[in-house]
């Protein structure tokens, strides 16, 4: 499982967690009302034990029979407590908040252990609690590209598309043939390259139709040009608006203006094309 950083796949628990988070949360309620209770008593009989902390320590020492806890033993319990309680409570936070694995890394891990069969019945049973795996796999801004990449390489002939996409060091990792691990290195060279070309399709296609449009204008087609204008706008917009989602983690406002800018820079072309050809 450690041959692919897909294939690190492992459950966190989240049963387990709410119950060891609801026993401690439970524990530190029980503290809270002991606590408050030895407060009510001291604010008629000893208030200055409430307000000085050596005069509560004096006082215990004093008048507290043996055997009975007292406000700085209990003080004492709940901090071990209620740091175990924070420990569990960032940690459970932290891998709730961790990337679910994609149906594709699944269906790659699962398929593995049941046909090859590398742990022993029993041991195996995680793979079949989905709705509790994580994966410690960085979240990256096109992993799924990444991954249909890999799906499409599978079509071409193996010898060749493993001299091509896997080093010596991940060839090494395993000697099985249906087991096709790339150089995730030279994937994402392959997957930048495709952005980059899609990007330069993005700003050079519209620009060019609407160079073809305007080139045609004259009073007689006017309509129909502003009309195919203003098409071939919202298309490239909308277009430049979904390659911004699926490819990057841009936030909605970022969404909105850098679709803002695109669609201003069309404009602009079209303001400027319209006004040489009516010169």
């Amino acid at each position: 499982m450690d041959s692919d950083e897909n294939f690190m796949i492992y459950r966190r628990f989240g049963f387990l967690h709410a119950r060891l988070l609801l026993q401690k949360q439970d524990e530190l309620r029980l503290m809270e009302e002991a606590l408050d209770r030895l407060d009510r008593d001291d604010i008629s009989e000893n208030p200055k034990a409430l307000q000085c902390r050596m005069e509560d320590v004096d006082l215990e020492k004093q008048s507290t029979p043996q055997g009975t806890e007292t406000r700085q033993k209990l003080l004492s319990r709940m901090e071990t407590t209620i740091l175990r309680y924070d420990e569990l409570l960032l940690n459970a936070q932290q891998l709730t908040a961790s990337n679910r694995p994609p149906r594709r890394d699944y269906n790659s891990v699962a398929n593995f252990i049941m046909h090859k069969k590398p742990l022993l019945q029993g041991d195996d049973d995680f793979i079949y609690n989905r709705e509790d795996l994580i994966t410690l796999r960085p979240g990256r801004e096109s992993a799924w590209l990444d991954a249909t990449v890999e799906k499409l390489l599978k079509i071409f002939p193996r010898s060749m598309v493993k001299h091509l996409f896997c080093s010596k060091e991940t060839t090494l990792k395993t000697t099985d043939e249906d087991l096709f691990l790339p150089t995730k290195s030279r994937v994402e060279r392959l997957v930048s390259f495709l952005i980059m070309i899609m990007v330069l399709a993005l700003l050079v296609v519209p620009v060019y139709a609407l160079y073809h449009v305007g080139s045609s204008f004259n009073e007689t087609n006017e309509n129909r040009s502003n009309a195919i204008c203003m098409g071939i706008l919202l298309v490239a917009t909308l277009l430049f608006s979904a390659a911004l989602a699926l490819f990057t983690k841009a936030k909605r406002h970022e969404l909105l203006g850098a679709a803002a800018a695109y669609c201003a820079l069309l404009v602009v072309f079209i303001a400027n094309l319209g006004f040489n050809t009516g010169n």
